[in-house]
C-alpha cells in the first residue's frame, strides 16, 4: 500500500523535471551543422566601433603607482586639496589621485598610474621615474584630520593641514 504514493511522487518529479524551460530547450534544440566551410578573407580582422568622445580623452588606468612621496593635504574653502608625486614604471605613465567610492570615513584615495594620452602608440623604456600627480580637490564641509593614500608598496596617512 505504501508503494502507490511513492510511485506517484516519483512520476510527478520526473514530469516536473522534463517540463522545465531548460529541459525543453535542451530537448528541442537541433544541433548546428555547418553547411559550408567558413569564408576566408584577406581583410584584417579589425572591429570598428564608435567610441564616445568623452571616453577617448580619458587616460587608460594601468594600476596603482609603485610608491609615493611629498604627499600633502591642505584645507581649502570648499574642502581639501591633495598633491604629491608617484613612482611609475616608465616615462609614458602619468599619475592621478582616485577616490575610493563607497568609503565615507576615513577618507581613502588611490595613487594610480595611467597611460598618458599623447603616448598611446609609443614604446617606452621600462625605467622607474617620479612624476607629479595633479592636485585633487575633494569637496567637504568638514575636512578630516588625516586621509589615507594607497600605493602598491604601502599606505600613507597624510595629515590635512
Amino acid at each position: 500500500m505504501q508503494r502507490l504514493p511513492v510511485i506517484a511522487a516519483l512520476a510527478s518529479a520526473v514530469l516536473l523535471g522534463f517540463s522545465s524551460p531548460a529541459a525543453i530547450a535542451q530537448t528541442t534544440a537541433a544541433p548546428a551543422i555547418p553547411t559550408s566551410p567558413p569564408a576566408r578573407s584577406t581583410a584584417p580582422a579589425v572591429l570598428m566601433t564608435s567610441v564616445p568622445e568623452r571616453m577617448t580623452a580619458a587616460p587608460a588606468l594601468v594600476g596603482l603607482a609603485l610608491d609615493g612621496r611629498n604627499l600633502r593635504a591642505r584645507r581649502s574653502a570648499s574642502g581639501y586639496t591633495v598633491s604629491g608625486q608617484a613612482l611609475v614604471k616608465d616615462a609614458c605613465q602619468a599619475a592621478r589621485f582616485d577616490r575610493i567610492h563607497g568609503n565615507l570615513f576615513p577618507p581613502q584615495l588611490y595613487l594610480s598610474q595611467v597611460r598618458r594620452p599623447g603616448t598611446m602608440g609609443m614604446m617606452c623604456i621600462q625605467r622607474l621615474t617620479w612624476v607629479t600627480a595633479p592636485a585633487l580637490l575633494v569637496p567637504s564641509k568638514a575636512p578630516p584630520n588625516s586621509i589615507t593614500v594607497q600605493t602598491t608598496k604601502r599606505s600613507y596617512r597624510v595629515p590635512v593641514k
